[in-house]
């Protein structure tokens, strides 16, 4: 233990010679008399006093106990005397070899710190850059492949640190499953009772960077992981807190993402029960009222169920089932959906019964009540819809996110979101404005596209209020003014020539309504710019179920209009999104396809062909079905990112050929 402390000590202080040793290394000849003296430095005020002190605590250990033992000789009967015939007189051989030991021990230890210090100091005087590199994180990945306990839970320790800064060690320990495994050995770790304390230690560390790693393990490849992962839930220690317990939660939480370890996870002897006894607790109310570590945990079991029951497979079909015949458990969730978060600020558990009633009401071999399903849809609108910061964003999301689920492809869904509260659609559509935030904006439009296709809307609402506000996030703009000062004059119907068209494209200057649907002036996050076209899709599909469903092509013609462009400048604008998102990610591809759909029954149409002709958009269209065919290809083939709207089905050659066989004719 001793030798693994020096070792960590040692290595800590070395990472004070690293931008030295980086300098020598790339430029040798820098490595004068001159330049030598951070070393000489190091030598003469870390080296030599640490090593000293290496020398005393050796001494200390090793030494002060048996010599003072040694020099008091009082385990002779107490006279002092070994010829005496007192009771530990027979005791004094064993005793004196026992210390003899302890002696060359401690000077085992003395050579073992002289070696590796001087040894250390040899290389930085050979070759400064060859403690290039060597840092605390890789002596605490090392120390995982060590054969000492002891060593390995120094290491774990400064993992666990590591992962508790929000650091990300997974492309460190991932690639090497040896470490994976003997971190999972290391949960079901039996050590006896003198070295609980240790024992607890090396658990809990573990486990938090188990958590950390599960979304990426395969429980295929570690045989009898399940066993010694279920064990901090199974074993009836004393020892076993809270903490423990909610990081093994973590874990299975993590794990539960891959579909074949769910498998896994339901087939552990007793371990599905103990994950779901919290909920089918008859004083489940009661004591997450009175106990807030408690309701940590009920949370974390909540977390690990929804991540079962959301599953594919037979697996997940029969947890979801076991749910509902549990009269208890359906008690439960209704009764923390109804009182939870306001009886006691429980936001995380009521997020989790708001995710495990919306898999019930979605699994259509499970006859979910309809009382059931109106408090559900119920809730959740009353969250997604309160205004000021009353609610925490992450419930807001999440009851947003619900909604979307219940109302696709459900028109039983949509009616009730329609008659359980009062106006609805007007105050989904009031979220649409720039002053709320983008995911808001994105969740608001994806519940209005599922209410539009599978409710009924009034039709003239939708082509007076709704429709414009979706234009006019889709078609915002500026105009530049000219030279002269002079207003351009705005195009109309009439005035669709050539000439018309090409001053559109120069009058017409896209921007974004809001700066966080631009990338701004340092180039912008790649999470915000996910997150902007995740909402510039989620309006296009809106304007496209409501230009097919609810209104007639005249309809949509007056809107455009109304937005204060001409036929020209629409096309433009449509050729300008399709140019900017010729990139190979899946939001840029459905953006690119729902542009395609929307302008593809309109350019057989004499207010916008020759446009369409002028301004070459097939030709983008064909450039962009290039780029994009290989993402493409590989999203068909994996089945993914279908939804409820099928956009990756229909392919973007399809498209370009329907186009092109539009704008020839």
């Amino acid at each position: 233990m001793l030798a693994g402390n020096i070792i960590v000590i040692f290595g800590i202080m070395r990472e004070n010679v690293r931008s030295f040793a980086h300098a020598l290394r790339r430029r040798p000849a820098a490595a004068t008399t001159w330049c030598m003296l951070p070393l000489l430095l190091w030598e003469g005020i870390i080296i030599l006093p640490f090593q000293g002190m290496c020398y005393v605590i050796a001494c200390l250990y090793g030494y002060s106990g048996p010599l003072v033992c040694i020099a008091r000789r009082d385990y002779y009967g107490g006279s002092g005397d070994a010829s005496s015939s007192g009771p530990g007189s027979n005791l004094a051989p064993a005793l004196d070899m026992f210390y003899s030991l302890v002696l060359l021990q401690c000077g085992l230890y003395v050579l073992w710190a002289s070696w590796y210090l001087s040894d250390t100091r040899a290389r930085c005087w050979r070759e400064p850059a060859s403690i290039r590199g060597r840092t605390l994180r890789h002596f605490a990945l090392d120390s995982l492949d060590s054969g000492s306990w002891e060593d390995m839970l120094s290491g774990v320790r400064f993992l666990d640190a590591f992962v508790m800064q929000g650091e990300d060690i997974r492309s460190q320990l991932l690639p090497f499953r040896l470490r994976i495994q003997r971190l999972i050995d290391a949960l079901g770790w039996r050590q006896p009772a003198d070295g609980a304390s240790m024992r607890d230690m090396m658990r809990e560390a573990a486990a938090r960077i188990l958590a950390h790693l599960a979304p990426d393990i395969h429980l295929a490849q570690f045989p009898g992981a399940m066993e010694c992962i279920s064990f901090l839930l199974l074993q009836e220690e004393t020892t076993r807190t809270n903490e423990m317990i909610l990081q093994c939660l973590a874990i299975l939480e993590g794990l539960a993402l891959d579909h074949h370890n769910c498998r896994a996870i339901c087939s552990t002897p007793g371990l599905l029960r103990k994950i779901m006894a919290p909920l089918s607790s008859a004083n489940l109310i009661n004591d997450v009222s009175n106990n807030t570590e408690w309701a940590r945990v009920v949370s974390g079991s909540f977390k690990v169920l929804y991540s079962l029951i959301q599953a594919p497979g037979k697996t997940s079909r029969r947890l979801r089932r076991e749910i509902f015949s549990n009269k208890q458990s359906m008690s439960n969730l209704e009764c923390i959906l109804s009182h939870g978060a306001e009886a006691s600020g429980l936001e995380e558990l009521q997020m989790g019964a708001m995710e495990i009633l919306t898999e019930l009401a979605l699994d259509p071999s499970i006859n979910l009540a309809k009382e059931t399903k109106e408090k559900l849809i119920m809730k959740q609108l009353q969250i997604f819809l309160a205004d000021g910061e009353g609610v925490l964003k992450p419930l807001k999301e999440m009851a947003g996110r619900t909604l979307v689920l219940l109302s696709t492809n459900i028109e039983s869904n949509s009616a009730l979101i329609m008659t359980v509260q009062n106006d609805v659609s007007g105050r989904l559509t009031r979220i649409l404005d720039a002053n709320n935030t983008t995911t808001y904006r994105t969740i608001a439009a994806q519940i209005l596209e599922n209410l539009c296709a599978h409710s009924d809307l009034d039709k003239q609402w939708v082509k007076e209020t709704l429709l414009p506000k979706v234009l006019t996030e889709i078609l915002s703009r500026k105009r530049v003014a000219p030279e002269n000062g002079v207003s351009p004059p705005r195009n109309n119907e009439e005035n669709h020539n050539i000439m018309s068209t090409q001053q559109d494209d120069i009058e017409i200057q896209e921007t974004s309504s809001t700066a966080d649907q631009n990338k701004s002036s340092d180039g912008g996050s790649e999470e915000q710019t996910t997150t902007s076209k995740l909402m510039q899709e989620a309006f296009l599909s809106l304007a496209l179920v409501i230009r097919d469903k609810l209104i007639t092509a005249e309809d949509f013609d007056a809107a455009i209009k109304k937005e204060g462009l001409g036929p020209g400048a629409f096309v433009a604008k449509m050729k300008t999104m399709v140019e900017e998102n010729c990139q190979e990610t899946a939001e840029s591809l459905r953006i690119v396809k729902l542009c395609g759909r929307i302008v593809e029954p309109m350019m057989q149409r004499d207010l916008y062909a020759q446009h369409f002709r002028n301004t070459e958009f097939v030709r983008s269209l064909s450039k962009a079905s290039t780029i994009m065919s290989n993402l493409e290809s590989c999203m068909l083939f994996a089945e993914t990112d279908f939804g409820p709207r099928n956009t990756v089905r229909l392919t973007l050659s399809v498209l370009k050929n329907r186009a092109l066989h539009l704008v020839i004719v």
